[in-house]
């Protein structure tokens, strides 16, 4: 987060896509709202940083989870998706094999969310 407050230039033509700042250096809820899924979602191993990265692609590319979100529904019409609301969500963290990190995609980082409920909007 600093990073993006030094180097960002809050208030000016910010070229960070998803991450929302004001003039008064508050951050948006939902850039909160990530990071803290982020660390949620990730278990402490050695590829942390690469799932983390993962992560971070569906997440600043527009329309990419939505649209995923939507072929689920096309795909298990007997099983729809239903997003998690409320104060409590339960989240089951990723495992992923230290040896097998490399090989974790944005594909598998959407199939994670999608498995969680995670609400697209």
């Amino acid at each position: 987060m600093m990073y993006a407050l030094i180097y960002g230039r809050p208030g000016l033509e910010n070229t960070w896509q998803g991450i929302a700042v004001d003039f008064a250096y508050r951050m948006h809820w939902r850039t909160l709202f990530g990071f803290a899924l982020c660390r949620a979602l990730c278990a402490n191993s050695a590829g942390k940083t690469t799932i983390v990265r993962q992560f971070a692609l569906v997440m600043a590319r527009p329309g990419l989870y939505w649209e995923a979100v939507a072929a689920y529904a096309a795909a298990n019409p007997t099983q729809p998706f239903v997003a998690q609301f409320g104060a409590n969500l339960e989240i089951r963290q990723v495992h992923v094999p230290d040896d097998q990190v490399r090989n974790f995609t944005d594909n598998d980082a959407i199939r994670v969310l999608i498995h969680n409920r995670i609400p697209p909007d």
